[in-house]
């Protein structure tokens, strides 16, 4: 680690690596030398545990100029406390793509991302991740440069595979697999309910380095992550490619926020069939590229399994001083999502682009949906010359979608990247006309895009610095 970490870290790690910390509140032991905890954790090494009353063994702390260094893979499960900062050196793997390995992470604990070696964290097939952070104490993946210095694409990022199907074996592989981008591992599978663990309160912030040219690893990767595989009340910051992409799978999310992108906001891939509710996208810092870019399969628009996402209170807040190609959401090669409760403003070149004759199909067929859904942009939708039959209108206007175009969706503060308020204010068009899915994932929502008019949950617990 390079030296101008150490003002940041040594503190920390003259608590966390002594076992003498002073501000331990455990009362499960009297000091760390008389652990007289009577849960079942098989860890021995007093020195290093926490104790949580978690049955995995607190990692060993590998100093590395004033940081626990973790490094290759890692084939024994393990904990990552919270009273001492972790940081990742290259690709650290968890698990061996076969047998499971559990990676366990505290609340409030701060995992930072070597920039010189473009770290990235990969969850193996077969393992799980368990980093549920709290409100008052959210889990960080963050970069670890100083603060003022930096940047998007320091670091990788948070890579979790699994064994849920993919779609990208159009020759009829069985069961289909494919390799991650970045190198990051292989993934896919028969298993749909796959279980690769649990984000809660976890923030990913400047990650997404390039590898080579158009092949980023995201803030967040979900590759062939089944339905067993949750995730609520997460940020991805500053990322320089999408915040979250995920190839197949069936993963569910509640909660994202994700703040200055440097490309797409939430991608699509391969055949993913999970559901989604409550999530902004806010565009920021004079980059990014689209809100929601989703596809099936880009050979096979076709392919199943298809991408069926169901998504339901969303935010998509552009910046319209991005002049290149800068829609709400791109939707193309055969996606067929049902979408409800969706608002959108702010894109520079439209707030709606549906493209490929597959897509449209799936819309004329009754397939897939818009409904309850609320666009304020100058472009409502993509203009040019289609070779579709349909055009966006034809399916944001369909006879009982309950879709509107408006001016303004009059939000608190929804462009501001240091403060945001994405809450609709008095007399906002979000505030009605909302409909959820009737499905037991979906929490009842009579309103338009991520937030009531009352409560704003990103509060407290997300970042927005911009370096």
């Amino acid at each position: 680690m390079r030296l101008r970490l150490l003002p940041v870290f040594l503190p920390i790690l003259l608590l966390g690596c002594t076992g003498e910390d002073p501000k331990d509140t455990d009362t499960g032991e009297s000091d760390a030398d008389t652990d007289t905890d009577t849960d079942t954790d098989t860890d021995t090494d007093t020195d290093t545990d926490t104790d949580t009353g978690s049955d995995i063994p607190a990692a060993a702390c590998v100093d590395e100029g004033g940081a626990c260094l973790l490094s290759g893979e890692y084939t024994a499960s393990m904990r990552l406390t919270a009273d001492k900062p972790w940081l990742l050196r290259s690709g650290v793997l968890i698990g061996d793509d076969t047998n499971e390995t559990i990676l366990e992470i505290e609340p409030g604990t701060q995992i930072y991302g070597e920039a010189s070696t473009d770290a990235v964290l990969i969850i193996r097939r077969g393992s799980k991740i368990f980093a549920n952070g709290t409100a008052a104490a959210p889990i960080v993946f963050t970069s670890d440069q100083l603060e003022g210095s930096r940047a998007r694409g320091d670091w990788g990022g948070l890579v979790i595979n699994g064994r849920a199907p993919i779609n990208s074996c159009t020759d009829g592989t069985t069961p289909c697999e494919a390799e991650g981008e970045g190198n990051t591992g292989t993934y896919g599978g028969d298993d749909l309910a796959d279980n690769s663990g649990s984000l809660r309160y976890v923030i990913v912030e400047f990650g997404g380095t390039e590898v080579s040219p158009d092949n980023e690893i995201n803030g967040i990767s979900m590759q062939g992550a089944g339905s067993g595989t949750t995730l609520d009340y997460i940020q991805v910051h500053q990322t320089l490619d999408d915040c979250i992409e995920f190839w197949g799978g069936a993963a569910t999310l509640k909660h994202l926020v994700c703040t200055s992108p440097g490309d797409d906001g939430i991608d699509f891939d391969l055949g993913y069939q999970g559901k989604i509710q409550f999530a902004v996208v806010q565009q920021g810092g004079g980059t990014g590229n689209n809100g929601m870019e989703a596809d099936n399969n880009p050979d096979v628009h076709t392919a199943i399994p298809g991408t069926t996402p169901t998504m339901a209170n969303v935010t998509f807040i552009g910046d319209e001083a991005l002049v290149e190609s800068n829609f709400g959401m791109l939707l193309r090669r055969g996606f067929a999502p049902t979408l409800s409760n969706i608002a959108i403003a702010g894109f520079s070149t439209a707030c709606i682009a549906v493209r490929d004759q597959a897509t449209y199909d799936y819309y004329t067929d009754g397939t897939t949906s818009i409904t309850n859904s609320v666009v304020a942009c100058d472009l409502p939708f993509e203009e040019g010359t289609e070779t579709e039959t349909g055009t966006e209108e034809d399916i944001f206007d369909a006879a009982g979608a309950n879709n509107r175009t408006v001016s303004d969706l009059m939000l608190g503060d929804a462009w501001n990247i240091a403060a945001p308020d994405f809450k609709p204010t008095s007399g906002s068009p979000l505030l009605t006309g909302g409909a959820a899915p009737a499905d037991a994932f979906f929490d009842a929502a009579t309103y338009v895009g991520a937030m009531d008019g009352t409560t704003d949950w990103t509060a407290g617990w997300t970042h927005h610095d911009v370096d």
